[in-house]
């Protein structure tokens, strides 16, 4: 859908939820209602308990196709040097400032011992009540075959950093992750709201949803739910029940 469609179809569905109450909604409400319930679409895939299918992100071809724009690979080889640590072995790795879900990961190894020395071992994310019950366990702690990696990102030096625990070197952190997903916003906040400095997650200039078409109305009625939640609570519930979301 483009910007002009987002705007046309955001005010038929709102207006027949409010009627003759309805609120003029200005374009940057809109871009707002629209940018959050993106961004809430996107968790619920990885919750399948937010889903009424209850199923995550890849439990079908369609969920696959809806989220791949936002996929990415990278790999880090930056240490960064850090005391913040929780454990003697602790290893911080630079990744992209835009990681907002890491889906898969492995950490490469060195050793003087040839059977571990460049292996790569799978990357297990860990709470820290995990790694407090687990730290002391020799049957659960890291080994040549895994590495933990607890919840905690460092900011440290304007970068995205997370923290490894490994039982040896680790030289390489690979992984595969979904991005932050852009906002929606649905006109040039600068020229329209002119003096105002306003933005949407650091964003200003038009632009439309990035992701799969599949998912585009999804996301619009989701937003004018959430706009109706505010602005005509009352008529809410007839409007879900009338639609009731894919998701």
């Amino acid at each position: 859908m483009t910007t002009k469609e987002f705007d046309n179809e955001f005010d038929i569905q709102f207006n027949s939820i409010a009627t003759n109450d309805a609120p003029n909604i200005d374009l940057y409400e809109k871009s707002v209602f629209l940018t959050k319930a993106q961004l809430e679409l996107v968790k619920n895939y990885f919750n399948p308990k937010g889903n009424k299918y209850q199923t995550g992100f890849e439990g079908d071809s369609k969920r696959r196709n809806d989220l791949n724009e936002l996929l990415r690979n990278d790999k880090s080889t930056i240490e960064v040097a850090s005391s913040e640590g929780i454990d003697p072995m602790s290893q911080f790795f630079r990744v992209q400032n835009d990681v907002f879900l890491i889906v898969q990961e492995q950490a490469k190894l060195s050793s003087t011992d040839s059977c571990v020395n460049g292996k790569y071992a799978s990357v297990v994310p860990k709470t820290h009540d995990e790694y407090d019950r687990q730290k002391d366990n020799p049957f659960k702690k890291p080994d040549d075959g895994k590495v933990w990696r607890l919840d905690y990102y460092s900011q440290q030096g304007g970068s995205k950093n997370i923290e490894l625990v490994p039982a040896y070197t680790v030289t390489e952190y690979k992984y595969r992750y979904v991005k932050y997903p852009e906002p929606i916003v649905l006109t040039d906040l600068t020229t329209a709201y002119i003096g105002e400095g306003l933005t949407i997650d650091g964003v200003s200039s038009e632009q439309t949803c990035k992701l799969s078409e599949s998912i585009h109305r999804e996301i619009l009625d989701r937003a004018v739910e959430l706009c109706a939640a505010y602005y005509a609570p009352e008529k809410l519930q007839a409007f879900i029940s009338l639609g009731q979301r894919n998701e």
